[in-house]
């Protein structure tokens, strides 16, 4: 089989995955491929067999384009880490009031304002995918309690406990994190009714954006001005055609950018592909119902 990497690497990269693949791997060349290795580009072409996402959501397919004999896998877990330690970077940074300091700092201010700690407070997780196993696992090492939320309840070691609805988690989280992959369940699935249930006062979102509902959730903030909401995604990014409300603290997707990180996602998803040349079954095979109409 041929497989075509579907963004410039480098030969060293070309090499690696050529060896963990044991296929004839090019970059670029989509009409020749049957299968391709995606970011975002992709072709469909007559001999296309497999897409293999490099990245671990694979919402921004056009999936009604895509045939469906052609098996589709995403590269769930690749990011996870540093996904979650960047949720906890911004987490603890609003906590411990690193941006005021700093601007105060500057300003020639040197004042000792109160600060919070994460220790003991209950974090609640929505979606116990990769993200939120490496966001429990971050979380009882600070020696907070944590709940989740999933349709998948293979629970593990750093998590106390899942709750049975979404309203339940909200309700009874100081924290809570947005980890779920964007699927047309999940779309828009924090909405008015659900905020109106958070008693917390902190949401930070490493998902996409549109699992929030953009109108609902900035109608929430401004009128809970005590409510923050820490978020590395943004509707329409990025694009950002508002001022940003003072509640929140928002970073331009980056929570996954590693360039050595980068480099393993492609290995990884080579690793795949190999499961798929070989005749075995490969990983994190995307389910079309779950993103069409």
């Amino acid at each position: 089989m041929i497989v075509s990497i579907m963004r410039e690497i480098s030969i060293d990269v070309l090499q690696r995955c050529r060896e963990i693949t044991g296929a004839d791997v090019r970059v670029l060349e989509p009409e020749v491929a049957d299968v391709q290795v995606i970011y975002r580009k992709y072709s469909v072409t007559k001999d296309l067999k497999m897409i293999q996402t490099i990245s671990a959501g694979v919402d921004h397919l056009d999936f009604k384009s895509v045939p469906e004999n052609v098996l589709i896998c995403s590269n769930a877990g690749a990011f996870s880490e540093p996904v979650a330690e960047h949720a906890f970077a911004m987490l603890l940074s609003v906590n411990k009031r690193i941006i005021d300091f700093e601007k105060q700092s500057r300003k020639g201010v040197y004042e000792r304002l109160p600060v919070r700690s994460l220790i003991g407070r209950k974090i609640g997780i929505f979606g116990y995918g990769g993200i939120g196993r490496s966001m429990a696992k971050i979380a009882k090492s600070l020696n907070m309690e944590t709940v989740a939320y999933s349709r998948n309840r293979n629970g593990d070691e750093n998590l106390d406990r899942f709750v049975n609805t979404p309203e339940e988690l909200f309700h009874e989280s100081d924290i809570v994190a947005l980890a779920m992959p964007l699927t047309n369940i999940t779309r828009g699935i924090v909405d008015s009714k659900l905020l109106s249930e958070f008693r917390g006062d902190t949401i930070v979102n490493v998902a996409r954006a549109d699992v929030v509902r953009e109108k609902d959730m900035l109608e929430y903030l401004s009128k809970n001005p005590d409510k923050m909401y820490l978020t590395d995604v943004w509707w329409r990014e990025p694009n950002v055609d508002f001022p940003i409300p003072e509640n929140v603290l928002l970073t331009p997707h980056v929570g996954g950018i590693n360039r050595s990180l980068e480099e393993t996602a492609v290995y990884r998803a080579c690793q795949n592909v190999r499961k798929f040349i070989n005749g075995e079954r490969p990983e994190h095979i995307v389910d079309r119902k779950e993103y069409t109409n």
